[in-house]
């Protein structure tokens, strides 16, 4: 057990009700220890708090042989995070969430390193990295985040500089030509000072073929590295921290099922993992920052807590947007985010009847994006169904673009206060309070050039072919521009009840508010939607929530029990509406009310000192109580048709996971032989609001529905107190799965399969 160089404050970890993924460290003598947040001068049980979080220790991290924030989502009910690129990463809890394809929306769940907000979309996936805990808050988190968040919250949590000396070396290989290197060290520099180093290496083919090329696309091929500095004395202590994450990779945006038009099947690339692109899907990304974090002890066991941040993010992506072996569009998509934060908490003392933090936030945010889109020369093929006088004249358009072009800053001020009375000895009240004021403002340009069909006296607008706006002519291209500076503001409240039903028993209601800036829409927007404006307005959420917690049978069994009700207001949908004329309408409006309610349960048990069950099932009913004009042509009711009782999409019902592990101790090698299998599940779903099983009426393109599938995952290995070798396996059973479905701009429709059957052996040693 290593010794903390200085006993940090409470944080937001101490506030949070936890329900822990239990490990061999979280037992004695096969029984469940309490779980504590130990803070300056106090020691809290985060079974006495009022909110319900699903923690994942490091122990569990290892064992499960999660690589990315997305993999930890197969183990978290009620949870998901979409794969295949990272440009366009969505986090959903309890069936609610967004991708933030474009700068001017936000995401719904945040994803946060020790405090620290991360950013968008293509900060979300990242590597997991000398972590000590993983901590999921499932509802509206207003009150306690630095950064509003109308889902959920997910945290990081660093393990920290400590006075022992330590050097944690492992290495990985396995199928797909798959290798991951890692090495964790820390450095005591003198009684108060101390450093921490990891850094992680990985790579792995892809598993999808591109037939046109030959390459392998949805590759792994990254580094990610975070050095840590603390030192202190009597009454502070300061903790300085900075990460970087760099990755190249040959991506993947999903395997066409059908031409460009969504109509006709692709009969290119047959086969599950096989595309057809003339041209290899690239992403490459960067992400880094700095934080500083101090805490200082003000007398009268009162506590302040600073975190100064800044963070950098950058992805660009090339995409092959027609999905075919034909040139006909191009993609190349640059976002970049430059964010400071800086937060104040003030703690009270923890003796007394009254305890709460409050404080104030600053959030900073430059964001610059832009797309160009490229025509290719066999866009004449296009133009047979999409513009038929035009098709003769398709060669005439080869290397004409029409682009995007953005700046969104953002400046958002807040204050909070959240804390607990206690009314009686069993009965606690809980209160938080948070008023946000946020500033967004927009500087966008939509640029087309001018095709030029001489010998025929005519010249056409890039932009006009696909229904984008079309501006007014300026140095040979069309310009449409839109500025705008828009104020949002919102108080959100909290209120909960907690009643002690026994020493080791919990049961508590709580009602939550919390809300989403408005934003605008920077993308390919018609002429339309640009003329009405391209802002939206901020969304709502009003959220009920009633949980039983505890342990029980001599502390061998810890319980989470979770009862939820959300409904939402002026719901954000960000969609691909698909058009009758073969493009779509790239749309961000505040079309919806949402409901979304459901059940979790959690279960960690040992029947014996050395096996451990977990259970773990979420229910989630989430769908549209409202959406006039919603549908899209894929919808047999029509175009606009009312999506009221929809499915959200990419929302399963059912979501489970079920663990087994045994520990069997080998007194010759002073060893333990640990054996671990994981079963997780998945109900069906939709992926598109229309909620179709076919890519149009009348079609008998398969499209749109996920069906219900399970995954096997185990592990088996020698684990000493200095080394571990370890064979893991995931999707044991090579079981054929989908992700979700996805369209394009044309109309391209396209699946997105689960990942095959991996394997590979890991071994770590610790020199120190």
């Amino acid at each position: 057990m290593k010794t903390p160089l200085h006993t940090f404050r409470l944080t937001l970890a101490a506030l949070l009700v936890v329900s822990v993924n239990a490990t061999a460290q979280d037992r004695a003598g096969g029984m469940l220890e309490e779980v504590v947040v130990t803070a300056q001068k106090r020691t809290e049980s985060l079974t006495d708090v009022p909110i319900s979080i699903a923690v994942m220790g490091s122990e569990a991290i290892m064992k499960t042989g999660v690589r990315q924030m997305r993999e930890v989502a197969e183990f978290i009910p009620n949870m998901s995070i979409s794969g295949g690129n990272d440009s366009t990463t969505a986090v959903r809890i309890r069936g609610v969430g967004a991708n933030t394809r474009n700068i001017g929306f936000d995401t719904r769940a945040g994803v946060y390193v020790d405090g620290v907000y991360m950013g968008q979309s293509p900060a979300q996936n990242v590597d997991i990295l000398d972590l000590e805990r993983i901590e999921v808050a499932r509802g509206p988190q207003g009150t306690l985040f630095g950064k509003n968040t109308v889902a959920g919250a997910i945290n990081m949590i660093t393990r920290k500089p400590s006075q022992e000396q330590e050097l944690l070396v492992t290495g990985e290989v396995g199928n797909y030509d798959s290798y991951r290197v890692s090495a964790i060290a820390n450095l005591p520099l003198g009684d108060n000072a101390a450093a921490r180093f990891s850094i992680v290496d990985h790579n792995r083919e892809g598993y999808i073929k591109n037939v046109t090329t030959g390459t392998r696309h949805n590759e792994r091929d990254g580094t990610s590295m975070r050095g840590q500095f603390a030192f202190g004395g009597e009454y502070y202590d300061v903790n300085i921290a900075g990460d970087y994450l760099e990755s190249e990779r040959v991506s993947f945006f999903g395997a066409a099922i059908s031409d460009w038009s969504g109509s006709v099947p692709n009969t290119a690339s047959p086969g599950r993992f096989n595309i057809d692109n003339n041209f290899d899907n690239n992403e490459e990304r960067e992400i880094w920052g700095l934080s500083a974090t101090v805490n200082v002890d003000l007398g009268s066991d009162y506590n302040l807590t600073s975190i100064t941040a800044y963070r950098d993010t950058s992805i660009e992506r090339q995409q092959d947007t027609d999905h075919s072996f034909n040139d006909m569009l191009f993609l190349n998509y640059p976002d970049a985010y430059e964010q400071t934060t800086q937060e104040f908490q003030l703690f009270s003392p923890d003796s007394g009847r009254l305890k709460y933090v409050a404080g104030l936030f600053i959030y900073d945010e430059k964001a610059v994006s832009s797309r160009q889109v490229t025509i290719g020369s066999d866009i004449g093929i296009v133009f047979q169904g999409l513009a038929p006088p035009l098709a003769p004249f398709g060669a005439a358009f080869a290397g004409a673009g029409v682009g995007t072009f953005a700046d969104v800053d953002t400046r958002s001020y807040a204050a909070y206060i959240n804390g607990t009375y206690d009314l009686t000895e069993r009965l606690t009240l809980g209160f938080g309070l948070r008023y946000t004021d946020e500033e967004r403002e927009v500087d966008f340009d939509l640029v087309g050039d001018i095709v030029d069909l001489s010998p025929v006296p005519l010249q056409v607008p890039g932009a006009a072919i696909f229904g984008v706006a079309v501006g007014p002519v300026v140095n040979g291209q069309t310009v449409a521009t839109f500025q705008e500076k828009n104020d949002y503001d919102d108080l959100s409240p909290m209120i909960s009840l907690s009643y002690a039903l026994g020493e080791d028993t919990n049961l508590y209601v709580k009602y939550s508010e919390a809300f989403k800036s408005g934003g605008f829409n920077v993308d390919f927007v018609s002429e339309s939607a640009l003329s009405d404006g391209i802002a939206f307005d901020q969304e709502t959420v009003e959220a009920w929530e009633i949980g039983l917690k505890g342990t029980a049978l001599d502390n061998r069994l810890r319980y989470n029990l979770v009862a939820f009700q959300m409904d939402f207001e002026d719901y954000q949908l960000n969609q691909f509406v698909q058009l009758a004329n073969n493009t779509s309408a790239i749309t961000i409006r505040n079309a919806a009310e949402v409901s979304s309610r459901g059940l979790e349960a959690e279960i960690t048990y040992y029947p014996t000192n050395n096996l451990m069950l977990q259970a773990a099932i979420g229910y989630n009913d989430a769908e549209f109580d409202s959406f006039p004009g919603g549908a899209s042509v894929r919808n047999p009711a029509g175009l606009g048709a009312d999506l009221a009782g929809n499915k959200l999409p990419d929302a399963p019902e059912w979501t489970s996971a079920l663990a087994v592990q045994h520990n069997l101790p080998l007194a010759a090698l002073n060893a333990e032989l640990v054996t671990r299998v994981d079963w997780t599940y998945s109900d069906s779903f939709y992926s598109s609001e229309d909620n179709v099983s076919f890519a149009r009426p009348g079609s008998s393109l398969v499209w749109g529905e996920v069906d219900s599938y399970s995954l096997l995952n185990g592990r088996i290995g020698l684990e000493a107190e200095s080394w571990s070798i370890y064979l893991w396996g995931r999707n044991i059973l090579d079981k054929e799965y989908d992700q979700t479905w996805t369209s394009d701009f044309l109309g391209t429709v396209a699946n997105f399969p689960g990942d095959p059957r991996t394997y590979g052996v890991e071994v770590s040693y610790r020199f120190l």
